[in-house]
């Protein structure tokens, strides 16, 4: 039994390879939930039913990779959430998980499958429950250069890169400067991931 009032993901950030999408759908009808897809040239898009709700996940297709592209979700049955938050951890996602309960909220970082940091927010106070340190040294990137997945992660980011230049275009269309300046932000890290991988 769940023991949040409401439970939210924003910001959601996942790339799935077929194989993924398959073991997503396999996992939610396990669940007893019903899922129904479609799939183009361009999208592979889920329609996931719950016990108390509907959801549609779309995925654009980029390659041999595919890119969630539905990045919020309001989430009343836990098993949906259970399974949402599983694939970010499996595909080292990223997603901002805010849990409110009692009256408190409760938010949640998570970058690459990680918490990277968890806030307490009851009225005005806030108070980090906690932090991951920055524990990266320059013997730690020089040994991650040497391995192989810096060779697999090029072209990820790369990919990275034209999903959230497409981000922001759509958010300067539509006049969304949240979404514009988040977008700017996180092509500044990648181009920052870029530079190193590149050295």
């Amino acid at each position: 039994m769940h023991v949040y009032d409401q439970i939210e993901y924003s910001d959601v950030v996942l790339w799935f390879d077929e194989f993924q999408i398959h073991s997503l759908i396999a996992h939610m009808t396990a669940q007893g939930m019903k899922v129904a897809w479609k799939e183009t040239s361009r999208y592979f898009s889920l329609s996931v039913t719950t016990d108390s709700q509907r959801h549609r996940l779309i995925f654009r297709r980029i390659g041999k990779k595919y890119r969630m592209r539905d990045r919020h979700y309001n989430i009343l049955d836990p098993n949906f959430e259970k399974i949402l938050y599983y694939f970010i951890e499996q595909a080292r996602g990223h997603a901002v998980v805010k849990i409110y309960s009692g009256g408190q909220l409760m938010v949640q970082r998570i970058r690459y499958g990680e918490a990277e940091q968890i806030i307490k927010i009851n009225g005005s106070l806030r108070e980090i429950v906690f932090e991951k340190a920055c524990s990266v040294s320059m013997e730690d990137v020089k040994m991650a250069l040497q391995r192989r997945d810096a060779e697999e992660r090029i072209p990820e980011l790369v990919q990275e890169v034209d999903a959230e230049l497409d981000c922001l275009s759509q958010a300067l269309a539509e006049d969304d400067t949240t979404e514009a300046e988040r977008a700017k932000a996180r092509l500044a890290e990648l181009r920052h991931e870029m530079l190193l991988l590149e050295v």
